[in-house]
């Protein structure tokens, strides 16, 4: 992607996961209320679900996407009423890049259904069209008559103006819903709680990824087969993305890889092109998920690792380091050398982290194991799961010699890691170790200053269990305090069903909602490490993936960008998953 208005890109990320704080309690007499005897069970709860929200999406979501105002109407019941912002109400926020205006303090002016219909026209007219609509409940009462229906709900709607501006409403809304059938719902109080309207003063990012050259290899046969390995559900992890200056010229080149399958190397030719050449791994069990240049020896020159064994013998896991000879690569198999569990085959590695985690002068490598081919992904416990790989630290000895060390230096543990970041967390000097899991607690693991460490139990960062895929550290408000931000798993779902579980002790009900409340950042004012991203309302960015705190706007501040998503069926009508 490339900027052509670097304000567009903040615009993106307020829509996605910056600005928006969950919905607080409604209390009995407020506008739209929840049913006084909702339906407990979950299963009951969820069928009726299933009907309440594509009735409201196919009809009032679908009615504004369109523009067909008689559809909006006809979704609002006879005795509708709102409480929605004009575009003028609320406060403007001070910002270089962006016309941002905060709706957060309410209650807005009450309306009928023709008004409210008139308030919506007057954010979207000025549209050329339409790019997104989002309707996404994250609470759901049902009365268990079957006749009302509550729901908190994630809304958005995002367009761009005819000169190529994008404009951004998103917010949390509180909804009742009616139905005289149980079968076709329609809206009879909405209320907004809480938003942005976000505008660009600037054109969108352009996605120029053909243009430029990063288009992967492939004929037509072997996308069709992808696709259906997609769409029946059969993927989980491809492979991973390196951006670094492969051949020494001062421009960044790209790295894909598809884990022991294949390479694709792209030359940055400094014109704002990447030429497709011949990658310097072929063989496909030597490639790995996410391969790691850097100097290793301190000779100046950049070896790589690609996290791929190359082979099991007894209980030892062996994997190489490509060192550059004569202008090209060359494999120096069993550099570094693993124990393992006798019969553990298939280890996957998500993510290298080089360190110099014992002082010495030279870069460790600390390698983020996610599971082996003993890890039963469809047993695996979704809470806490310790049917992970144990994870390896391989202490450099000089000479592109290196000896695997986790356990004599204390980190132990099978958790299912994906990603981890050395960092003085402590502020004492030395550079810690955060590892980020899937299905299990996080863990710090602290350093003695010698490269022993241990495991900060009682730290904020070890508490509860995650869906942990990325990590990003800034200092993002230019205070001098720093920021770690985790990219988690929201689930609007898990939002939905888990205050319904009758059978659940409190402790496991508080941690569900962990797990599903998304992203985390913590903050550290005054050496002290909080909890801050419903606050900062940088939670929800649904199925999250990597993250990185940049500066998208060119305002001198850091912004956050999440990748998420996970497939796309080629069938618009069935699920994504």
């Amino acid at each position: 992607m490339v900027a052509t208005g670097a304000a567009a890109a903040a615009v993106c990320a307020v829509g996605l996961a910056v600005l928006l704080r969950r919905a607080g309690p409604a209390e009995q007499g407020e506008f739209v209320r929840r049913p006084a005897a909702p339906i407990m069970d979950i299963t009951k709860s969820e069928d009726a679900y299933d009907v309440v929200n594509p009735s409201i999406k196919g009809t009032f979501v679908k009615g504004m996407k369109g523009r067909d105002w008689g559809m909006v109407s006809a979704a609002l019941a006879p005795d509708f009423r709102a409480r929605w912002p004009r575009p003028a109400d609320g406060r403007d926020v001070p910002d270089g890049a962006l016309v941002l205006r905060e709706y957060a303090a309410g209650p807005w002016a009450e309306t009928d259904g023709a008004a409210f219909v008139a308030v919506l026209k007057s954010h979207v007219d000025a549209w050329a069209a339409f790019e997104r609509t989002t309707w996404r409940p994250f609470e759901f009462l049902m009365d268990a008559g079957g006749r009302e229906a509550f729901a908190s709900v994630h809304f958005q709607a995002a367009g761009v103006r005819p000169d190529g501006t994008r404009v951004d409403l998103s917010g949390i809304v509180r909804a009742g819903m009616v139905s005289g059938d149980g079968k076709a719902w329609k809206l009879r109080r909405l209320e907004w709680v809480d938003g942005w309207r976000a505008e660009g003063r600037r054109p969108p990012w352009r996605d120029v990824t053909e243009a430029c050259g990063l288009v992967l290899p492939g004929g037509e046969e072997s996308r069709r087969v992808r696709a259906q390995i997609i769409n029946e559900r059969g993927i989980g992890t491809l492979g991973g993305l390196s951006v670094c200056d492969w051949n020494g010229d001062g421009f960044p080149d790209v790295v894909a890889t598809r884990g022991r399958e294949e390479m694709t190397m792209f030359l940055n030719d400094g014109r704002g092109g990447f030429t497709l050449v011949e990658p310097p791994v072929k063989a496909p069990h030597e490639v790995g998920n996410t391969p790691l240049l850097v100097d290793l020896d301190n000779d100046g020159t950049e070896e790589m690792v690609t996290g791929a064994v190359l082979s099991y013998e007894g209980q030892a896991a062996a994997l190489g380091i490509h060192v550059r000879r004569g202008g090209g690569w060359e494999q120096s198999p069993e550099k570094l050398k693993a124990k393992v569990v006798p019969g553990v085959r298939g280890v996957s590695v998500q993510g290298i982290v080089p360190a110099d985690v014992d002082g010495d002068g030279d870069l460790d490598l600390f390698f983020c194991n996610y599971s082996n081919i003993e890890s039963d992904q469809l047993r695996i416990n979704r809470v806490i799961s310790s049917d992970g790989m144990d994870n390896w630290l391989f202490i450099n000895q000089g000479g592109l010699r290196f000896t695997e060390e986790s356990d004599e230096r204390g980190i132990f543990g099978t958790n299912l890691s994906y990603v981890a970041k050395a960092w003085d967390f402590d502020a004492d000097g030395d550079l810690d170790i955060l590892e980020c899991n899937d299905f299990g607690p996080n863990h710090l693991w602290v350093n003695d200053g010698k490269g022993r460490f241990r495991d900060a139990k009682e730290h904020i960062f070890n508490a509860d269990s995650n869906y942990s895929m990325g990590i990003s550290i800034a200092d993002w408000d230019n205070t001098g305090d720093w920021s770690v931000y985790i990219s988690n798993m929201y689930s609007h779902a898990g939002n939905r069903i888990v205050p319904l579980a009758r059978d659940i002790s409190p402790e496991m009900r508080r941690l569900g909602m962990v797990l599903a409340q998304g992203n985390q950042m913590y903050e550290r004012r005054g050496g002290v490490w909080t909890e801050t991203s419903v606050a900062r309302g940088v939670n929800w960015a649904d199925w999250a993936w990597t993250c990185a705190f940049f500066d998208a706007d060119n305002d001198m501040d850091r912004d956050i960008f999440v990748a998420n998503g996970y497939t796309t069926n080629t069938d618009s009508s069935a699920p994504d998953f």
